[in-house]
């Protein structure tokens, strides 16, 4: 054998070796990532199963509540585009240290405050450091895998979220019930330290062999070219509807609904939030199968919406349905919501890849913004239609039509959003 065959022998007995070790390092790092989101995901939405602690420890009323749970939001909307754009520029492992950092010093200030105020600023906290987590995740895909996988990767991703919101149901249900909330938060905290210290030795930017993935030029240039196509703008309002099961029902008025509708505890209740997170999860990993399956984004997203508008109509208007039957059709609306996880993809095919951080922060914003808007705002509606009754504890006593009456807001939102996707591109063959 000559000494240039020896050498190609060779090459192709490195490559072969770095295509099998570079797969298993990839997942091995994108599932530090996930567990940083399923962390987040744990703090925000636990607040959903101890509402009514909320309103008796600070006194205030439902549309307080959706207020000071929303500050989580008042941080993470704003801060998507600005993580994104520094996700590029800078690399998911320092962004993650930071934000788990933030979330850890947020859960210790809501866990320990005696205010509305300092609560609401815990609260901002948290979000500030979550505004990364998912972003972070899908800039590892991006990096770390082929482009043909990275529609698959975000919707495993998004699982992986939701299964940090199903330990932020009965778990923690069950934790603070014991334990009490701020012990139960301080907890949670403890946890986020571990995230974070193993966040920083784990995670790496890029592969050994690949070249810097440091984005060139100014940090809003990739930012001016994806807010300048109106598509962009398109997929994110639909992101911002097909949120609303996760934000609203799973996140925190879920519970409290069918406490109210079923005379249940908040443990029982908190598995209607779960079962809405666990179909998500399902949904979200068939989702590119299926999108392969028709050859369509399109088709699969208007189909997400239609059967998710039809399901929570179900759990919320149709008469004599017991608990379980209502469990499994919400169970089943989470699994056509989550379908709905093909506008990242979508976003991210219709985008420069260089910009791919940059591309999932701007539609996360207007995704995130579902809960930005719609969570103060079904407290505020529920506070409408109270009549003005009062439990033995002195906290506001809602009935049932109250909570139907808000959460009707949610269905046409859904219709909009059936609107939005008439006027979607397919970008499948892209």
């Amino acid at each position: 054998m000559s000494l240039a065959n020896k050498v190609n022998d060779s090459s192709v007995k490195n490559v072969k070796r770095e295509d099998v070790s570079a797969p298993s390092k990839a997942w091995f790092i994108l599932a530090y990532g996930w567990s940083f989101y399923l962390y987040e995901y744990i703090l925000r939405a636990s607040p959903g199963v101890i509402t009514n602690e909320l309103i008796a420890d600070f006194g205030i009323s439902a549309g307080a509540v959706g207020t000071l749970i929303a500050f989580y939001y008042f941080a993470y909307v704003p801060l998507q585009i600005p993580c994104g754009v520094i996700t590029d520029k800078f690399g998911p492992r320092m962004v993650v240290t930071i934000s788990a950092l933030l979330c850890v010093i947020g859960a210790v200030v809501f866990a320990t405050s005696h205010s509305v105020v300092w609560a609401q600023f815990g609260r901002f906290l948290i979000g500030a450091g979550s505004a990364c987590a998912y972003i972070c995740c899908l800039k590892i895909a991006s990096v770390w895998f082929d482009k043909s996988k990275f529609a698959f990767i975000a919707g495993i991703s998004m699982m992986m979220g939701t299964f940090g919101g199903m330990v932020a149901g009965f778990p923690f249900a069950k934790l603070s019930n014991g334990q009490g909330w701020r012990n139960a938060m301080l907890i949670a905290a403890a946890v986020g330290v571990v995230v974070m210290i193993v966040s920083w030795f784990v995670i790496k930017d890029k592969p050994d062999h690949k070249k810097s993935q440091i984005v060139e030029g100014g940090l809003l240039d990739g930012l001016k070219i994806i807010a300048a196509k109106p598509q962009n703008w398109l997929v994110g309002l639909y992101s911002l509807m097909m949120f609303l099961p996760l934000c609203v029902f799973a996140e925190l008025w879920g519970t409290p609904y069918l406490m109210q509708r079923f005379g249940i505890s908040n443990e029982l209740a908190s598995c209607g939030g779960i079962m809405v997170l666990v179909g998500y999860a399902i949904g979200c990993s068939v989702s590119s199968k299926l999108s392969d399956y028709w050859q369509s984004r399109r088709k699969v997203m208007a189909l997400s919406v239609t059967w998710t508008f039809i399901g929570f109509a179900v759990v919320l208007y149709a008469p004599g349905l017991s608990f379980y039957p209502v469990l499994a059709a919400m169970f089943l609306s989470g699994i056509a919501s989550g379908f709905s996880i093909l506008y990242f993809t979508t976003v991210q095919e219709n985008n420069p890849r260089k910009y791919s951080a940059t591309s999932v922060g701007f539609t996360n914003a207007l995704c995130m913004a579902s809960g930005f808007i719609f969570q103060p705002l079904l407290g505020k509606l529920i506070d409408y239609s109270w009549d003005g009754n009062f439990s033995a504890d002195g906290a506001p006593l809602y009935a049932l039509k109250d909570y139907q009456f808000a959460l009707s807001a949610v269905l046409f939102a859904f219709l909009l959003g059936r609107v939005i996707v008439f006027f979607i591109q397919e970008t499948y063959k892209k």
